[in-house]
């Protein structure tokens, strides 16, 4: 039996995401009927910014639970001071994320995985979609919060790199109450020859955007290019009036109607098993749980070595909700397709 530790963010803006993300790995080793090849510990690491607190607990699960893995649930600086910890202890590392962000740099740590949505690179397509047209000229606009990810910066530098002309940016407040469109409805009153909007915004600030642009969507005739948050089925669930949107488009890493027969798979087995519907934070964790069915696999073929271990995982396709996923040997980071939305 492996042991894997389990370290599990806060969130305010997604309470269940540290929930939904384990539950996901849960239901991925059960349903392929490893669950009892693992003992799975768990501790909880805040907003995972303390990097004390967090080097702390992933030390204990190495030294005192003997650990096999360690999941970090966090952003890739956390990663980038952890290293050298799994790396001296030959102990595998996986840091999990969104991919909102992208490392400073891509040398990749022996025994460390880092494995993602890879929304930097589904923005950046989206930008590029952008750009592709006839209508070169569009305004940006994206929360406090949300623009301060590098997938913002992906989303915007592709744009530009691709031939668009950037016009204005607007970025909103994070209190919904203070939350306004009124700076982007003058904007565009005075430039007609932009009608094309750039938008990332994510959770309740995201439903909150759809319904607020579409009076001058309707006004403007605007076409709409939205990160992949934005293209969140959850979307739907939350209180308010319909979202009711045209003509807007983006690049997502997943959504629940893909026809494939892994994708029936996860959404049915975890609609049963736990009676909720599947999403962005719990296809995050089956595919986790892929990557340790991958490890265990190498681990009963007789490798043990958590360098080689990784190496060998390099070699397979995993058979991911996604369509496929798979971990790039040069970068140890983890990818899958990007599926154009409208």
């Amino acid at each position: 039996m492996l042991c894997i530790g389990v370290l599990l963010p806060r969130s305010t803006l997604f309470p269940s995401l540290g929930l939904d993300i384990l539950n996901g790995i849960k239901a991925c080793l059960l349903h392929y009927k490893i669950n009892e090849e693992f003992k799975l510990l768990t501790d909880n690491i805040g907003f995972g910014t303390d990097e004390a607190e967090i080097y702390t607990k992933a030390e204990k699960l190495l030294l005192q639970e003997d650990a096999a893995v360690v999941i970090v649930i966090a952003e890739n600086r956390i990663g980038e001071m952890l290293e050298p910890l799994f790396t001296a202890t030959n102990k595998i590392l996986m840091l999990v994320n969104m991919g909102a962000n992208f490392p400073d740099s891509w040398n990749a740590a022996p025994t460390t995985i880092v494995h993602s949505l890879n929304f930097c690179l589904h923005t950046r397509l989206s930008g590029k979609l952008a750009a592709s047209g006839a209508d070169k000229h569009a305004a940006y606009v994206t929360s406090y919060y949300d623009g301060g990810y590098r997938q913002c910066y992906s989303f915007l530098n592709s744009h530009q790199q691709n031939g668009g002309i950037p016009c204005y940016t607007h970025v909103t407040h994070f209190k919904e109450e203070e939350f306004t469109l009124a700076p982007l409805d003058e904007f565009l009153k005075q430039r007609a020859e932009v009608r094309s909007l750039l938008c990332l915004f994510s959770g309740d600030l995201a439903a909150r955007f759809y319904r607020e642009i579409i009076p001058l969507q309707r006004q403007y005739e605007l076409s709409l290019y939205v990160s992949p948050m934005m293209l969140d089925e959850g979307l739907a669930d939350l209180p308010g009036d319909p979202i009711v949107i045209q003509n807007a488009r983006g690049y997502s890493p997943w959504v629940s109607f893909l026809e494939n027969e892994h994708n029936s798979a996860f959404t049915d087995f975890y609609q049963k098993s736990y009676n909720k519907k599947s999403n962005l934070f719990v296809l995050l964790g089956w595919d986790t749980g892929l990557l340790l069915q991958g490890l265990l696999q190498q681990y009963k073929s007789g490798t043990t070595d958590s360098a080689k271990l990784l190496l060998a995982l390099g070699d397979v396709y995993f058979n991911s909700p996604r369509g496929w996923l798979k971990l790039d040997k040069t970068t140890n980071h983890t990818y899958g397709p990007s599926w154009l939305l409208s």
